[in-house]
């Protein structure tokens, strides 16, 4: 699977889900935002971050930036949802 940037790190479930990961770009819709604020998709969890090279365990009030790697583990609908929030503001 790749959408985008979203790359598959590994395949859970024979292949119903995986666990991808995404760098979120400049003027991605979800820069600035908290996780709890995104509207995930249901089949989709946020398992980490990585910022700065250190590693982040996110929770509702972790605010997006640009540059975070994030890392979910997500089925295929899902991961086409969460890519659409790391695309550019219109």
């Amino acid at each position: 699977m790749s959408m985008g940037d979203m790359m598959t790190l590994l395949k859970l479930k024979r292949g119903k889900y995986a666990l991808v990961e995404e760098k979120i770009p400049p003027k991605a819709i979800a820069v600035g935002q908290a996780i709890k604020d995104l509207s995930l998709p249901t089949n989709c969890t946020i398992a980490a971050i990585i910022r700065g090279g250190e590693v982040i365990v996110p929770r509702g009030i972790t605010i997006l930036e640009v540059g975070d790697e994030v890392l979910a583990i997500t089925d295929t609908d899902g991961a086409k949802k969460l890519a659409d929030l790391f695309e550019l503001k219109g």
